[in-house]
């Protein structure tokens, strides 16, 4: 509910400070006062767009705060763009000749932003205004409130959600299974031209060696051959000297470390000449090996240029095409899966629609209903209010488009409440769908302007019943030139203006119950008529 409303520098108002109460809240006054500017102010408060006119003149800039209370959906609203959830929203819009800023407890949003957040908290009915009713899932909220569908909505919610995933899944599966397919026969070449070579890995480096070993093999002998015959020289010399030493030890034992060594010497020398020949004998290859290991190498290069650049990118690249063959063949086999889970998904989704939809038919009967007998009691006497349904595409929201139509008069065509011409006409039934949904609905503002007009009478009586009746559940704000609704009100407030030689100023301030006597006097035309309007009060 609107808590405080502070403006300074606003229009004609200096500086007006007003604090509401819950229930049926009424501002009254002259013709030309200034009731007007109450209506603007909570516009921008809640969003609206601001003007260099809207500054008092001779002022710097206008300043505007209303403090609102907060209900578990405006905390979402604030979580979702990143606000801290509070109690209360203080709302401040600063307006000066170039700029307009708007801030939300504190912190600087934008008008967008401010609009979104206080769509559930406060709205406005009056000429030209089609705040919520306008928007096609309020209409369905509407609906869903009155006939109390929300346990069921929230199942077909569940299942829609469901059903959208699989759905989902199922054609991103499709989509990457089509592809697969369409490069079926391309991958299954590739395949089998790196399975024709079936390189292993290292391969080709091992090659390149052996071919560089086998295309030196005329040099390769004859350092081999000759490094073999200096090992078997040496080893003979060595084998003489050793023979030499083992005879001197008889004289010198000192020299057996020598010998030792003379002995250790012999040995290797032997080993190498041995691995020398047989290195030798290794050399000796058939004479198509050559040509062979050229050919293999050139195979391999290929496939490298194809799918390299290195031996390792085309085994990745071969391991890969495997994977995407056995994708190819498994993914089809899962698309059959997903489709009868999708098919399973959308029919129960598309049950839940229908009893959602004939839920809600059954619910609009009785909600158009109720409606026109209210339009009855508010002097709508030709006038007629009916709910039609267009079946769509499953939604969020199921498959119901709905569209609220009304006729002024018996030979009137039917049209959507938003072509209503006048004011008071859409006031009052904007009005009628309220008192409606009045218990069931959640607490909100509900602001009135020119509810009244070419209202009188009884009518105007029945008008401030039916607002107060409202205001149990609700707290309505309402702007009014009618004593028999400013009667009934919980919180009167009067708007006056002073002309004085240098300027006009208008004030807001609330009215004692003496005070309301004055007023609603003054209403009724006859200043004298004190015992009458102690009469509309029950004083």
């Amino acid at each position: 509910m609107l808590l405080e409303l502070r403006l300074k520098n606003f229009v004609l108002i200096e500086e007006a400070r007003l604090s509401f109460e819950p229930g049926f809240v009424v501002f009254t006054g002259e013709t030309g006062t200034g009731k007007s500017l109450l209506i603007k102010s909570l516009k921008l408060a809640l969003g609206a767009r601001s003007s260099p006119g809207l500054i008092r003149p001779g002022a710097k800039e206008a300043i505007l705060e209303a403090v609102v209370s907060a209900d578990e959906r405006t905390k979402r609203h604030l979580e979702k763009f990143g606000l801290e959830p509070t109690h209360e929203l203080i709302i401040r819009r600063v307006i000066t000749p170039d700029r307009s800023r708007a801030y939300l407890n504190g912190s600087p949003v934008t008008l967008q932003m401010l609009s979104e957040i206080l769509s559930d908290l406060v709205v406005i009915a009056g000429q030209h205004e089609y705040q919520t009713l306008n928007k096609p899932e309020e209409r369905l909220l509407t609906i869903d409130t009155f006939g109390e569908l929300f346990s069921l909505r929230k199942a077909y919610e569940e299942a829609y959600l469901d059903f959208r995933q699989k759905l989902e899944k199922l054609q991103s599966l499709q989509e990457k299974v089509k592809n697969a397919l369409k490069e079926e026969d391309f991958l299954k070449f590739q395949l089998q031209e790196i399975e024709a070579v079936s390189p292993e890995p290292g391969e080709d480096i091992e090659i390149e060696e052996k071919l560089k070993r086998l295309k030196n093999l005329a040099r390769l002998k004859d350092l081999a051959s000759n490094a073999n015959a200096g090992v078997e020289k040496s080893f003979s010399l060595v084998s003489a000297a050793k023979k030499s030493l083992g005879q001197a030890l008889e004289f010198d034992k000192k020299l057996a470390p020598l010998a030792e060594r003379l002995e250790t010497l012999s040995y290797e020398l032997e080993d190498v000449s041995l691995e020398l020949s047989d290195y030798l004998r290794s050399l000796e290859i058939a004479p198509d090996e050559l040509e062979a290991l050229e050919e293999r190498l050139f195979a391999i290069k290929r496939l490298k240029r194809k799918y390299g650049p290195t031996l390792e990118d085309v085994l990745s690249h071969y391991e890969k095409i495997k994977k995407d063959l056995e994708d190819i063949s498994t993914g089809e086999e899962h698309l059959q899966e997903l489709e009868e889970e999708a098919k399973l998904a959308e029919k129960k989704a598309l049950e839940l629609a229908e009893e959602l939809s004939n839920r809600r038919k059954q619910t609009a009967e009785l909600l158009s209903q109720n409606v026109n007998r209210l339009l009855k009691e508010l002097a709508l006497e030709g006038a007629r209010f009916r709910i039609s349904f267009t079946r769509k595409d499953l939604s969020p929201t199921g498959f119901d488009q709905v569209e609220f139509l009304v006729t002024t008069h018996p030979k009137a065509p039917w049209r959507p409440m938003a072509e209503v011409a006048s004011g008071g006409e859409l006031s009052r039934f904007f009005l009628a769908i309220k008192a409606a949904l009045s218990k069931r609905a959640s607490a909100q503002a509900l602001i009135f302007d020119e509810i009244d007009a070419g209202v009188g009478g009884m009518v105007a009586h029945r008008l401030g019943k039916l607002l107060a009746e409202l205001a149990t559940n609700y707290q309505v704000i309402c702007v009014t030139h009618l004593p028999q609704i400013a009667a009934l009100a919980s919180q009167h407030f009067v708007v006056e203006k002073e002309i004085t030689s240098d300027e006009a100023l208008t004030s807001i301030r609330p009215l004692s119950n003496e005070e309301r006597v004055e007023e609603i006097a003054r209403m009724l035309g006859d200043p004298t008529a004190r015992d009458v309007a102690k009469k509309l009060l029950g004083l």
